[in-house]
């Protein structure tokens, strides 16, 4: 007799819950070059803690809506919600990784890593003025790079370049470059696809893994 009450209150209790953990939430978005129109009133939800895999054939608009999610090509109409405010530009809670790694060629890995956090925290003022302030902070990114490099197995490639790392090295340093900023999103467009197969298994595994950890955390 009870037994739709209860089935009542439990869909509305994961409706509640669904709705207060939305991390992503796209509404009608549009986007289009010239006369080729590319996106067609999209609606996503997506909860936080979700995997979630956009699979369409090329050119189909994939690269186009991570990137009106990322902010860097916004698009025409509709509006996307990162936790409930509006994405108008880039901004730290959404972290992207591209298939062709993104590294500054003239840093090492460690200071590839420590990249983001500089930026976010620093203006180049406090760089060059305010050493007293810098330089601790300087090293606190330096080792949360290092923590991240040496949890992939990256400790001993720490001072190399990109040119002296192999394709997946250099992507296990991208995919670290965008943790340390811990994004709410992290975006990854076909981060991959250019790896052997034997490579892009052990990376999927590894990324697998330091999902368990956070969700744990």
């Amino acid at each position: 007799r009870d037994l739709p009450s209860v089935r009542q209150f439990c869909q509305e209790s994961c409706r509640a819950f669904k709705m207060n953990n939305i991390v992503l939430d796209i509404k009608n978005v549009n986007q289009w070059f010239g006369d080729n129109r590319v996106l067609h009133d999209i609606n996503l939800q997506i909860v936080r803690g979700q995997f979630v895999a956009m699979v369409g054939g090329s050119g189909c608009g994939k690269s186009t809506l991570l990137r009106a999610i990322l902010g860097t090509v916004p698009q025409k109409s509709g509006e996307i919600l990162i936790d409930g405010i509006p994405v108008d530009g880039p901004n730290r809670d959404v972290g992207v990784v591209y298939q062709r790694y993104g590294l500054y060629q003239f840093l090492t890995a460690e200071s590839n890593v420590a990249f983001g956090p500089m930026l976010d925290q620093t203006s180049l003022f406090e760089r060059f003025f305010m050493p007293w302030f810098w330089r601790p902070l300087r090293k606190k990114h330096l080792e949360e790079a290092r923590e991240f490099l040496v949890k992939f197995k990256l400790e001993h490639a720490l001072n190399h370049y990109p040119g002296e790392l192999s394709g997946g090295m250099q992507q296990l340093v991208a995919i670290a470059q965008a943790l340390i900023m811990r994004p709410k999103i992290l975006l990854l467009d076909e981060p991959f696809g250019a790896l052997d197969e034997a490579t892009r298994e052990e990376l999927q595994q590894m990324l697998l893994m330091l999902y368990q950890e956070n969700i744990e955390a």
